[in-house]
């Protein structure tokens, strides 16, 4: 008897099943194959996007599956990824992932190193309340884009959403910098927070 794929989720991934062979050497046909993705991944949700990362050494690829960092679709990335089926070519992860790796951010014209960034914070209520000293900041739209990505980049798309309840920005006076932490310590001490919070 044939069973009837009852949930959107699962004709989702009855769909990428089908199609994972061409989504593991997407180059060959990119613009194509995303667009084709977008559409059924919108048919879940309009906000839900996605990123491959390259083959990796075992032959494998990671496919992320974010919510752009709106929290009201976090449960929904949530949700796709437990029904996720285990596909042998692939690694699905919910949310983007920190990068370690990472020293410098560019959006939208600006560059960014993060020796050049500096912050202290309060506990706020299971939550850490942020200012970000940053090296030539000015207000504009541009800054606050790269700071968002700045903080998805260093915590991950879930940490960067849920762990923070506010942030406010200043331009880093040079005298200022031996009091302040720098922006690489900022995930340890959510960690250490969130342990502290658990215990």
């Amino acid at each position: 008897m044939i069973r009837l794929l009852k949930t959107t989720e699962e004709r989702f991934w009855y769909w990428f099943s089908k199609n994972s062979d061409k989504y593991l050497h997407f180059e060959n046909n990119q613009d194509h194959l995303f667009q084709e993705l977008k559409v059924e991944l919108e048919k879940i949700d309009s906000n839900l996007t996605f990123e491959f990362s390259p083959i990796l050494e075992n032959g494998t690829r990671e496919f992320v599956i974010s919510a752009d960092g709106i929290k009201s679709s976090f449960p929904t990335v949530i949700n796709l990824v437990k029904y996720a089926p285990i596909l042998k070519d692939w690694r699905i992860i919910a949310f983007r992932q920190p990068h370690k790796e990472v020293t410098q951010i560019s959006f939208q014209g600006l560059n960014i190193d993060l020796k050049d960034i500096f912050f202290c914070y309060i506990k706020d209520n299971g939550k850490i309340g942020l200012e970000l000293h940053i090296k030539d900041f000015y207000e504009s739209p541009a800054w606050t884009g790269i700071s968002f990505v700045l903080l998805d980049t260093l915590l991950g798309e879930y940490n960067a959403e849920m762990c923070l309840s506010w942030i406010e920005k200043k331009l880093l006076i040079k005298d200022d910098a031996s009091s302040l932490t720098p922006i690489t310590d900022l995930p340890k001490i959510i960690e250490e927070y969130n342990l502290e919070l658990n215990n």
